[in-house]
């Protein structure tokens, strides 16, 4: 049941990143007016699709926040001595309150595109460490032992996420501000190379070279890792490069845009995983013993 829990909202909490990318790139933001928790200032509205759509996100993010806090609830009353748990349940818990705040604030007051571009970022981690939780119980309950991953510098994978997360947050911030076709063409920009690197060219530019960045690093990290978890990090990055050239094909398509965002979550889950794994490395036992049911009784397997 704890498996199927946490699947379950791992799972929810991407489908409201995706709902929340639907928000932005159809011009719900405003479906529900300036009210929140309510919309329109009813519990049940009348329905327009701009309505349809900001209120089925909120709808699906209430559901998903008790999925989350039944999930931290059994995690620490079950681990609740180790130091994993706690620290992942407490990152679950906070960014889903502080992701619903920044949410409220971009109801109730008109927001920077700094802000909302935050609000995506906070969105991120919130799926990120969910999927951690997920993949610890399935780690936790298995009777497979997990594999040791080759060792790695943790500078190199702390670094990776932090320019990842960065490039991230420059792609929102081009999105929320209206720049996505400042270069209308891909992969040159406006037929040409390197453009202009002035106004909006510019910053789009800067995106795009970025995110290049971020794609080599990944190779890198899977090169030198060989995980599963990195080599798949390396695979999302690579399409995720490719979505956002469809995205400029589509001229913003609604399907493009969604893809762009649901890549970006599996990408930064994926190598939220990678350095999650380096920094609690160190803390466990060189090898864990799993017992296992056998015809003659229980074998012991390192």
């Amino acid at each position: 049941m704890l498996r199927w829990l946490a699947a379950l909202t791992s799972g929810g909490m991407l489908l409201v990143l995706v709902m929340g990318a639907a928000v932005t790139n159809t011009g719900s933001a405003e479906g529900c007016g300036r009210s929140w928790p309510l919309c329109n200032g009813q519990f049940v509205p009348e329905f327009t699709l701009a309505t349809s759509i900001e209120y089925s996100h909120r709808a699906v993010t209430g559901i998903e926040s008790v999925l989350l806090l039944a999930l931290a609830a059994a995690m620490l009353w079950l681990w609740r001595s180790s130091r994993e748990v706690v620290v992942l349940s407490a990152l679950m818990v906070g960014t889903l309150f502080l992701q619903a705040g920044l949410g409220a604030g971009a109801v109730l007051w008109p927001q920077s595109p700094l802000m909302l571009a935050t609000h995506f970022g906070v969105s991120l981690i919130a799926f990120a460490s969910t999927f951690l939780s997920a993949t610890l119980v399935f780690q936790r309950t298995s009777r497979v032992p997990r594999a040791s991953p080759r060792r790695v510098s943790r500078g190199l994978t702390l670094a990776a996420t932090t320019y990842v997360l960065g490039v991230v947050y420059l792609g929102a911030y081009v999105r929320h501000a209206n720049l996505s076709l400042g270069c209308l063409d891909w992969p040159l920009c406006n037929g040409q190379v390197v453009p202009p690197l002035d106004s909006v060219t510019g910053v789009v530019f800067a995106h795009r070279v970025a995110a290049l960045g971020a794609v080599l690093l990944l190779g890198f990290l899977a090169y030198r890792l060989q995980s599963k978890a990195a080599v798949w990090a390396f695979a999302f990055g690579v399409l995720q490069a490719l979505s956002g050239a469809l995205v400029v094909w589509s001229r913003l398509g609604l399907f493009s845009t969604l893809l762009h965002a649901a890549l970006m979550g599996l990408l930064f889950a994926t190598l939220s995983h990678v350095a999650w794994e380096s920094l609690t490395r160190a803390q466990r036992p060189a090898a864990e013993v799993v017992r296992l049911p056998t015809r003659q009784g229980l074998l012991a397997r390192p």
